[in-house]
């Protein structure tokens, strides 16, 4: 079992909307990818790839210490490589060696080597490596993969105790376990021991150094494999225990302890625990509490820690008292620190229009309670007039009176102005408690320009046009010209008098009426399943809309998805109308895309009927194997859906139909149906 002290645990703490992440310094080269959460891809699926991942945290061999990750080798075994190593060096420089059968660490020196080799090199081509023909480990040294040489210090030996492949597509559970005390490295693959070494490593490799560091390698060559590891813990980091916290009372925080290979979470004491048994529970207790979690890993392996959650009171803050003000009035803003010294802030924002009860919500972390304070508002006394009726321009005007009907004094800005409609505000005495300025508008009548629903134009003869003598605000006049609907012409309206209104001009343009011609186009193939139509109208002014078969007016020329037999007429007008419509007629090519041949007298035959009128168009309907069934002319009574008198089953059934063009050459199209039963 592995202490407290000596085995990591990653943390994910959140407390008033803060996350503290505890992570190793890692930096990937190479095609290695960061996929988050300590997990990396080394190489992807790709040929000649090689990645690597380096930590700088440094390690000394005069101490034990275990590193636990897990590898993932693919899932291609006779056509995948190469493998996976972990590397130890004297310098936490990122350094990727050789790829292919060097898998990534080949020529890294000095360097000691745990070696996961998941292809066999011993080819000329390939490399004469002396791999045995299982997946394997090996302990190395000093950059050099070829088993058959003093730098081969373990090994090789089968990667896994159940199977010689282990490009299973799995995960794999790694353990490298270092005592210091029996200088003796063992390693062990899904929790079994598979090999070990018995070498002072720290003077025959790295020459006494006190500071060694680690990374993972991969690389593919002319095969390949998805290479990925995501560290678990390690024991010689002692900065990511789970961290000593506080929160408020009546708050809660999250603890997150999860490991990769974690499969058992027990948490003591289990009160205030949302879930004692899983790795990232909520923690809400009344008072400070030592929790302490025990994690069985897959390996049976297992690890306490603890940690102190301190639980502070709550205060509830004070403030003085806000005299009240005058509606209108500009308030003190309000403290953000209270008798206290607790901060936060204040909600809603400062309303100087009515009495308002104000929340203080302390800042996060203040361990303090919401407290409210009133602010009251007088409301003011309006002074009141009596309105005084619109005006014309230059009348006369009465001087306005200091004192307003309900007793308040005070005086009148700007001075009277009998030309412009102004507003003139009343500013009350100092002296006479909350009251209010107050305003009044005196409206000068300016002269009303009448207006009329009248068409900026007409077409030429139009006799429905007339000028009326009423605008639309009510104004009474007479007109200088009568309409004349041949020539555009500017016409005079004089108001009649004593209704201030001015005299105004329009003018009503008279359009020449055109006659449009239209020519229409097939962009589409025959057949084809959306037939497009595009129309074209000359001959006006060149703003024209158009109409298919009776529908919407719109200005785009263009008709699409028309389907059927039947002949269709398009239209085209000016917008303005003024034109005469022009009209064209068309028929489109199209086939029945089903039919139901059962005795309903609804749909029982299928033919082609826009061909009726081609004599020599046949039709040859042939079973989804190419079998012709039958021959048809569209101007027979079309297929019943049977052969040689048996009826065909509800299936896709293909025809080739042999047709004159609109250029009158010769056509084939060949498309298919379905025959429902």
């Amino acid at each position: 079992m592995l202490s407290s002290k000596n085995y990591i645990i990653f943390i994910f703490l959140c407390f008033s909307c803060s996350v503290i992440y505890a992570q190793l310094n890692a930096t990937p080269i190479g095609n290695a990818i960061s996929q988050g959460n300590n997990c990396y891809i080394i190489t992807p699926d790709l040929l000649n790839q090689s990645g690597a991942v380096w930590y700088d945290n440094a390690i000394d061999f005069d101490n034990d210490f275990t590193i636990n990750y897990q590898n993932s080798f693919g899932n291609k075994d006779g056509n995948g490589a190469d493998g996976m190593a972990l590397v130890f060096k004297r310098n936490p420089a990122p350094q990727i060696g050789s790829l292919g059968g060097g898998l990534g660490y080949q020529g890294i020196s000095p360097s000691l080597v745990v070696e996961f080799d998941t292809y066999l090199n011993n080819t000329a081509q390939e490399g004469l490596l002396a791999d045995p023909f299982f997946d394997h480990i090996a302990i190395m040294r000093n950059g050099n993969p070829f088993h058959n040489s003093a730098d081969n210090l373990a090994g090789p030996v089968q990667a896994s105790n159940a199977s010689g492949n282990i490009e299973d597509g799995n995960t794999h559970e790694i353990k490298i376990e270092w005592s210091a005390s029996t200088t003796t490295l063992n390693v062990y693959f899904d929790c079994v021991l598979r090999l070990s070494l018995n070498q002072d490593v720290k003077n025959t490799i790295f020459s006494g150094d006190d500071s060694v560091f680690f990374g993972f390698v991969g690389s593919t060559g002319g095969l390949s494999n998805l290479h990925q590891v995501c560290f678990n813990s390690i024991s010689f980091i002692d900065n990511l225990q789970l961290q000593d916290e506080t929160i408020c009372e009546n708050d809660n925080i999250q603890v997150d302890a999860t490991i990769p290979s974690g499969a058992t979470y027990s948490w003591l004491p289990i009160n205030d625990v949302s879930n004692p048994n899983i790795a990232n529970p909520t923690f809400s207790p009344n008072s400070t509490t030592t929790y302490t979690v025990t994690i069985g890993d897959v390996c049976g392996d297992t690890t306490v820690d603890d940690f102190i959650l301190t639980v502070l009171p709550n205060q509830t803050p004070t403030f003085n008292a806000v005299l009240p003000i005058c509606e209108g009035e500009s308030p003190t803003a309000l403290p953000t620190s209270s008798l206290e010294g607790i901060t936060g802030t204040w909600s809603p924002t400062l309303n100087n229009t009515q009495t308002t009860t104000y929340t203080f919500t302390p800042n996060a972390g203040e361990c303090a309670n919401n407290t409210d304070l009133t602010i009251t508002v007088i409301p003011n006394s309006i002074p009141e007039f009596d309105v005084v009726n619109p005006i014309c321009p230059g009348e006369f005007l009465q001087e306005l009176p200091l004192v307003s009907n309900n007793g308040i004094t005070g005086t009148w800005s700007p001075a009277l102005d009998n030309q412009n409609t102004t507003s003139y505000t009343f500013t009350p005495d100092t002296g006479q408690g909350c009251v209010a300025s107050s305003s009044l508008i005196i409206e000068v009548l300016q002269p009303t320009i009448p207006s009329f629903s009248l068409p900026d134009f007409i077409c030429r003869g139009d006799t429905d046009f007339v000028l009326p003598n009423v605008s639309n605000e009510g104004i009474t006049g007479n007109w200088s010209e009568p309409v004349n609907n041949q020539i555009t012409t500017e016409y005079i309206f004089t108001p009649n008098p004593n209704q201030c209104a001015s005299v105004i001009e329009i003018e009503i343009e008279v359009l020449p009426v055109n006659e449009l011609e239209l020519s229409i186009e097939l962009i589409s193939e025959p057949f084809s399943d959306n037939q497009i139509v595009v129309a074209v109208a000359t001959g006006g002014d060149g703003m024209y809309e158009y109409q298919l078969d009776n529908g919407v007016w719109t200005t785009q020329n263009t008709f699409s998805n028309i389907r059927g037999c039947d002949e269709r007429v398009i239209r085209a007008r000016q917008i303005n109308n003024c034109s005469i419509d022009a009209i064209e007629i068309f028929r489109v090519l199209d086939y029945p895309k089903f039919f139901t041949p059962n005795g309903d007298g609804f749909n029982d035959l299928w033919n082609i009927e826009c061909l009726i009128n081609q004599t020599n168009a046949q039709i040859y309907i042939f079973d989804r194997f190419g079998k012709l069934l039958k021959t048809i002319s569209p101007r027979g009574t079309g297929w019943n859906g049977t052969y040689n008198g048996a009826p065909m089953p509800t299936s896709d059934y293909w025809f080739r139909v042999d047709y004159l063009g609109n250029d009158g050459s010769s056509r084939t199209f060949t498309s298919h149906f379905t025959l429902k039963r």
